[in-house]
């Protein structure tokens, strides 16, 4: 009797009508690729390929069906769109939106901190995205830089990998959550005590993180320390900032905001999004909220841009650890 053989992930996806080209990622147990949909015109994709032997049961029966249920229900301009998926007994498959201009983590470590105008264009459109998720009781819980994906143009970010997403079913005193998901560099304190936590208001820690970091492109803490000390870095929040470019006071204090100690009393995203510093950029009387939030999320035209990037497309396990430590440019 001949050896079982198994068909290779060209082949699946050939016969589905997807010719594969080059890889976007890599991890223990999944892959992306680029690949042209040659059944509707060679649109790209993404490809995001989940090998089943190879996946932790507890990532197969837990988190993968979080984002097989969630992604696709998720309709956003600042969220890569779940376009299709299709399973064997080897692999899973899910089929997304390619992203062309790369990821924020590789254009921050590219360019340096954006301009403050920049930097609170696509804060915005991060946090309308996440907003939209919270409103239907969605938390991402891993959210960072190398999950935002950008257009071409790079005048729009896109939130992705939806892997350790979480319904938050309302209760009194809120839905906690105690599973440790995402990086420690953008954990709120109350994950790395190892409390229960409020997934949502760690969501908007990890905003702070990011947007920190749009600002002056390097980390607002120091990962490298043990997790008592990066703890500590939090309680006093003795936060650094580039002596040539200083952040604007609302910038500053927004970004305080966010890192509130106590996730009680730490803003919504929605509270985020009508802070003062966000608001700067829309007309002095806005007809509504809804307007003013259509004038923040969107940048001109760039013109001239010599960054060019790879789409990241991250697909790993929940992580104590991650790669930022590269942002802290000289």
């Amino acid at each position: 009797m001949s050896a079982y053989h198994r068909p290779t992930y060209r082949a699946d996806l050939a016969k589905r009508g997807y010719l594969v080209r080059n890889s976007l990622g890599c991890g223990s147990y999944s892959k992306v690729k680029k690949a042209l949909n040659s059944r509707r015109n060679f649109e790209l994709a993404a490809v995001k390929i989940v090998d089943r032997v190879r996946a932790p049961r507890d990532y197969q029966e837990k988190f993968m069906p979080r984002e097989l249920t969630l992604w696709p229900r998720l309709r956003h301009p600042n969220l890569i769109r779940f376009l299709d998926y299709f399973e064997d007994s080897q692999r899973v498959y899910m089929v997304l939106e390619y992203a062309e201009g790369g990821d924020a983590l590789h254009y921050v470590q590219s360019t340096g901190a954006l301009g403050e105008e920049r930097a609170r264009i696509w804060t915005a459109q991060v946090t309308s995205a996440v907003a939209y998720m919270h409103s239907l009781g969605i938390a991402h819980r891993d959210l960072k830089l190398e999950n935002l994906l950008l257009t071409g143009d790079l005048r729009t970010v896109k939130n992705c990998d939806f892997g350790f997403v979480r319904q938050v079913m309302p209760a009194d005193g809120g839905d906690m959550s105690q599973t440790f998901c995402g990086s420690k560099a953008y954990a709120a304190p109350e994950i790395l005590q190892g409390r229960p936590y409020d997934p949502m208001k760690a969501d908007i820690w990890a905003l702070g993180v990011i947007m920190y970091i749009f600002v002056t492109g390097k980390m607002p803490f120091d990962e490298t320390k043990g997790t008592k000390s990066v703890v500590e870095e939090h309680r006093n929040l003795e936060l650094k900032w580039l002596m040539h470019r200083r952040p604007s006071v609302a910038c500053h204090q927004l970004i305080r905001r966010m890192f509130t100690w106590n996730f009680v009393d730490r803003p919504s995203s929605g509270d985020v999004l009508l802070d003062r510093w966000m608001l700067e950029g829309t007309p002095a009387h806005p007809p509504s909220k809804h307007s003013s939030l259509a004038s923040i999320v969107t940048l001109p035209p760039t013109g001239n841009n010599s960054y060019s990037g790879s789409a990241h497309y991250d697909h790993q396990a929940c992580s104590p650890s991650s790669p930022v430590a590269a942002l802290k440019l000289p």
